[in-house]
């Protein structure tokens, strides 16, 4: 059960041109347009602006139509760490599949994030299942691909807690950078991997940074460690979308606790521009390349109307209590943000359900977690794991 004090955390997916697999084409961009950094620059401070909770950068190492430019896109930690430095409040949330790369660089070019954005960094940790993907990988399929995304999750989480929070001393007197006491060899041994340590990287700002998962995708937990902060899940409508949410939150067999938050995905066609959401969907669908790659239509709850409704829609789902936020999937990026940032939003606002982030608040502070204590550090007064906070009103303002 969500903490109804706690703001209803909105989230926005900025990847490319839309959710939708018709996107680009209806964008009238340039394949060099849409992955341009002044588009992406924009686009995340308008999210920003408009109040938006954290921000998405989907990814995948194919194209969601082969052959075609407008299926390009750089990867997400460099987007996520390129939009730090042009904004102050709104969490960055890439996604880096928990399957088949190297956990050890994702490890680091995660922490790397959290540093650049001042702790405002996430990560949204998904299974690749296809056998191409393990290929271009250059790896063999993985046969137990929950087994694999466990480790995965598990030995990142080791590794950023593989210098303890005062391991950099600076030390001029003994020419020292680093108290050697204070690194930790995090020695997994997994079935297709192993990790000795410790990271090339001081700990995150974060201490952990905020790990989001696709319900079932990664285990919740393993022993007294929780591996998901953030379940996303989906639903053909309100109530399914609760009962996913319910059980996301709750322990699952073989993990001591469940997710402590869960996000209801949420596909959005809005009216706009003199057109109704049903038009612009409807010449979507029929713009879809054949055998396009993607998320599109495959679980999340979806709505196609107008801002007032999607507004109404919102609000039921914040008054459930067992929803802690959405993350908005807009069909087209460019014609479905500024409906969602002029109309929508604002009314949230109005009604005191949600709330802008705070500039210089961790992504952590604004969704009411924890900073977790290091697991490697035994010292007294060290802190120990708590599993839930009481929520950050001063982190939100």
């Amino acid at each position: 059960m969500t903490d109804l004090t706690t703001p209803f955390v909105v989230g926005l997916d900025v990847d490319g041109a839309g959710a939708h697999p018709a996107a680009a084409p209806a964008t009238g961009l340039t394949p060099a347009e849409l992955v341009g950094a002044p588009r992406l620059a924009r686009g995340v401070r308008r999210a920003e602006n408009a109040g938006v909770t954290f921000a998405t950068f989907a990814d995948a190492l194919l194209p969601a139509v082969a052959g075609s430019p407008g299926s390009a896109r750089l990867d997400a930690v460099t987007r996520a760490a390129f939009v730090a430095r042009t904004t102050t409040a709104i969490g960055l949330v890439p996604q880096v599949p928990a399957t088949y790369p190297e956990p050890f660089h994702v490890a680091a070019q995660l922490a790397s994030l959290d540093i650049v954005a001042g702790g405002r960094g996430g990560w949204l940790a998904a299974a690749t299942r296809t056998p191409e993907t393990a290929d271009a990988y250059g790896r063999e399929p993985v046969a137990d691909l929950a087994r694999e995304a466990r480790d995965v999750v598990q030995v990142v989480r080791d590794l950023w807690d593989s210098w303890e929070d005062d391991a950099v001393i600076r030390d001029v007197a003994t020419g020292r950078y680093v108290d050697r006491d204070r690194l930790h060899h995090v020695d997994f041994v997994g079935e297709t991997f192993s990790v000795k340590g410790p990271l090339i990287s001081p700990r995150p700002p974060q201490g952990q940074l905020v790990v989001l998962a696709p319900a079932g995708d990664v285990a919740p937990s393993v022993s007294d460690d929780p591996l998901v902060d953030v379940a996303l899940v989906g639903g053909s409508d309100i109530a399914a979308a609760r009962a996913a949410a319910r059980a996301a939150t709750a322990p699952a067999p073989g993990a001591d606790d469940g997710a402590a938050l869960a996000v209801v995905d949420l596909e959005v066609v809005l009216d706009a521009d003199g057109r109704t959401a049903r038009a612009r969907l409807a010449e979507l669908d029929a713009a879809t390349p054949a055998g396009a790659r993607t998320g599109w239509g495959a679980g999340a709850l979806r709505y196609s109307g107008d801002a007032a409704g999607l507004s109404g829609l919102l609000a039921r789902l914040a008054a459930s209590g067992d929803v802690a936020g959405v993350r908005l999937l807009p069909a087209v990026l460019d014609v479905d943000l500024p409906v969602l940032a002029r109309d929508v939003l604002p009314a949230l606002r109005a009604a005191r359900l949600t709330a802008a982030p705070r500039a210089g608040a961790t992504l952590r502070e604004t969704l009411g977690l924890p900073r977790p204590a290091n697991r490697y550090d035994t010292r007294p007064g060290a802190g120990t794991r708590a599993r839930h906070a009481a929520p950050h009103a001063a982190a939100i303002a």
